[in-house]
């Protein structure tokens, strides 16, 4: 229900047909878009569990031993098989619709702030849930350090309504998220906007 409430806000698969456009803008949610992209491919490895891929951008760039896309947007998932010959899985954040352990590495860019704030954590469990018990989940997406810092750049910029309209994750919150699930993690501030979270289950 969550997800396809979100659909309906966003209209994924109207937005399927200019999204490639779109990103190339380089606008502040978008900034340094294929740096990103890179920095997360390189951190992907073995088979790699992409939530939210979208048209599949990130296949230009990443080089693993096998890419299984998860998108929700049928219109998405039908432009990247346009692209790249094969179909993405049909699934989302809370309903990944592989089996458990598929996943050395899962990862998702500029899609996790399409999650409710209050579905984040479940969302990770899910993740966690089809990644093998060694392996790691890589979030590359707009963050802030926190609610406070969230208001302060978006009046400052002048987007704060923009900000309002998505579930920008925090630093902050996803840091207490780990803490609970007794992960180990690291957070990269890329950019003004953008943020890498790495997350891994704790080895010791």
């Amino acid at each position: 229900m969550v997800f396809a409430m979100m659909e309906d806000k966003w209209n994924f698969d109207e937005w399927a047909q200019s999204y490639d456009e779109d990103v190339k803008q380089e606008n502040w949610i978008h900034k340094d878009y294929k740096k990103v992209l890179k920095l997360v491919a390189e951190k992907a490895k073995g088979i790699v569990v992409d939530i939210g891929c979208g048209t599949g951008n990130i296949l230009r760039v990443i080089k693993c031993e096998q890419y299984i896309g998860v998108e929700p947007s049928g219109e998405m998932r039908r432009v990247f098989k346009e692209k790249w010959g094969f179909e993405p899985v049909n699934g989302h954040f809370l309903d990944i619709l592989l089996p458990a352990e598929t996943a050395d590495t899962v990862i998702t860019t500029y899609a996790f702030h399409h999650v409710p704030d209050g579905e984040k954590e479940n969302a990770i469990k899910e993740m966690l849930r089809v990644l093998k018990h060694d392996g790691k989940i890589v979030i590359g997406d707009v963050m802030f350090e926190s609610e406070e810092e969230k208001r302060r750049i978006g009046e400052e910029d002048g987007i704060a309504g923009e900000i309002e309209d998505e579930y920008f994750a925090t630093v902050e919150h996803l840091r207490e998220i780990c803490e609970r699930l007794g992960l180990e993690f690291t957070f990269e501030q890329i950019n003004r906007y953008v943020w890498i979270a790495e997350m891994k289950r704790t080895t010791r």
